[in-house]
């Protein structure tokens, strides 16, 4: 008995391509780590090799066989599950040149047991799921792990099953396994091993001590570093192996192309090892054969790093939904031909933030010719630069030009970080006097929990906050916009030594919105 369930545990590789889900099957969600699936007391535990991460891959389970166990458990009878027999005993019958039932099946398959017969058990298990992948299985997405990060598929069917990890990869190996449950054995501890490679990419938040993880915010222009993470693949068997970073960036970033780092293990890696290819979308690091580096093996680390900014596209763009960057990993994927494989994206993303300023005085009246500079420092020695563009003021990296109210006393400031700046009023509107205080501008984001999980269009900035002297403003949160109104009072005399000749007046009601939205739509 031992024996045969020994058979049946083992990992083994097969060459995938990704598959729809079809009307038939039932697609359930691991959260936590956990799905429950209300058929049995068996359970399947999966583990993820070498710590890869399983948030967010998908599994197609079949269950090829029933399991019944004799009551003293001395003696297991299998029955072949209808949906998956008549192909199955329609390969095992083309192999034995003869009809089969299903006791042919399991005697073909456990004369497969021993060492010389490998090969041959790997490619029946292979024709087996290439004929089946398209009958009904389990779709099985892991939305969250548990703590260990490994998954439970539980309240399971006692049987013999067949697992296929099915995420968005092309033309590669996958992770599958044969694994039985039956009630001597109730609980399966299997690995699921991708023998792919893959990639992990990683922006850098230097605000919080944050670090690297997979979102943040940044002022345009500002350098934002990033990051790939990869290891060396199994390469044993290949002649040459073809590896390949493919990057894709939002139109609104932009790469520093003389920033490229790349590090295998201990050493860099020299240009001239690979070839760097601008694309329409962002770039490519090429090895046409990454056997030809020196000095390294299976496992070792690879590390891509480069800076990259937002640039002033990204003014008129500006949303909570962010400027995402991503790669993906194009490689040799069979010793016996050319054949390329892909690694499914992994995604990054970058916020900045808008403020919408208001002029005026306290009858409302808008103020036209308020003249402005901004500061990230109290002292006003570290000057945020702005340069002047058809939707407004943007940052820049450039020369500085002052921020001055509209006829409308309107000004837009396009590409903030978070943290707290200062708005200094330099010149006033014609009759008024000038603030003797910098406006105290303050913005606070807030992130999802969970900083290392970001998937494509998905949520990372949750909410925008911001305020003035601990007043909160009003902010558009879909459009990452802040509403600011400044108020002049007419007939002021000049103020004692430590006051406000003049009152910054922070708007809480409706009217700010009601322009922040206005100006939006205008755009």
């Amino acid at each position: 008995m031992k024996k045969r369930n020994l058979i049946y545990t083992g990992l083994l590789m097969l060459s995938l391509v990704t598959t729809p889900v079809y009307a038939q099957d039932k697609r359930v969600e691991v959260t936590n780590g956990v799905c429950m699936l209300e058929e049995g007391s068996a359970s399947i535990v999966i583990q993820a090799h070498d710590n890869q991460p399983m948030n967010g891959k998908t599994f197609r389970m079949y269950k090829l066989f029933d399991a019944e166990n004799s009551s003293d458990n001395a003696s297991t009878s299998y029955t072949l599950n209808p949906v998956y027999a008549y192909k199955i005993k329609q390969i095992v019958s083309t192999k034995l040149n003869r009809s089969v039932d299903d006791q042919d099946v399991l005697d073909y398959m456990r004369s497969l047991n021993n060492s010389n017969n490998q090969s041959e058990y790997r490619q029946f298990i292979e024709q087996v799921q290439n004929a089946i992948m398209n009958l009904d299985s389990y779709i099985i997405h892991v939305e969250s792990t548990d703590v260990n990060g490994n998954i439970v598929i539980d309240k399971l069917a006692y049987g013999f099953y067949l697992i296929d990890e099915v995420t968005n990869v092309i033309n590669t190996h996958g992770a599958s396994s044969l694994t039985m449950v039956n009630t001597a054995s109730p609980k399966v501890v299997m690995q699921i091993k991708s023998d792919y490679p893959s990639v992990e990419k990683k922006v850098y938040e230097d605000d919080n001590s944050i670090g690297w993880n997979d979102m943040g915010d940044f002022e345009i222009n500002q350098d934002i570093p990033f990051k790939y993470v990869s290891k060396v693949p199994d390469m044993s068997g290949y002649k040459t192996y073809f590896f390949e970073f493919e990057d894709e960036m939002d139109p609104c970033l932009s790469l520093r192309a003389d920033s490229v780092r790349l590090k295998i293990k201990d050493q860099f890696v020299v240009q001239n090892k690979y070839t760097y290819t601008a694309t329409d979308r962002g770039f490519k690091i090429t090895f046409t054969d990454l056997k030809q580096i020196p000095n390294i093996n299976k496992g070792d680390s690879i590390v891509l790093s480069y800076t990259a900014y937002l640039n002033e596209n990204a003014a008129p763009k500006i949303s909570k939904r962010g400027f995402e960057n991503k790669v993906r990993v194009n490689f040799s994927n069979d010793p016996q031909n050319e054949s390329k494989g892909q690694s499914p994206w992994d995604c990054v993303v970058c916020y900045t933030y808008q403020l919408n300023g208001l002029k005026s005085n306290e009858k409302n009246v808008k103020l036209k010719g308020a003249t402005f500079k901004m500061y990230r420092d109290a002292a006003m020695r570290d000057q945020v630069k702005m340069k002047k563009t058809d939707s407004g003021y943007v940052v820049t990296d450039g020369q500085s030009e002052d921020i001055v109210s509209n006829a409308n006393g309107e000004f837009e400031i396009y590409g903030l970080d978070q943290g707290t700046y200062y708005l200094k009023e330099t010149k006033a509107p014609a009759g008024y006097q000038l603030l003797q205080k910098p406006i105290e501008l303050t913005i606070s984001p807030k992130f999802v929990e969970n900083r290392n999980n970001y998937r494509s269009n998905g949520d990372g900035l949750l909410k925008l906050e911001a305020s003035s002297f601990n007043t909160p403003l009003n902010v558009s949160q879909s459009d990452a916009i802040i509403g600011l109104k400044v108020i002049n009072k007419t007939g002021t005399k000049l103020p004692v030594t430590g006051s406000f000749g003049t009152v910054l007046c922070v708007v809480t009601g409706a009217g700010i919105m009601v322009y922040v939205c206005k100006k939006k739509r205008e755009e």
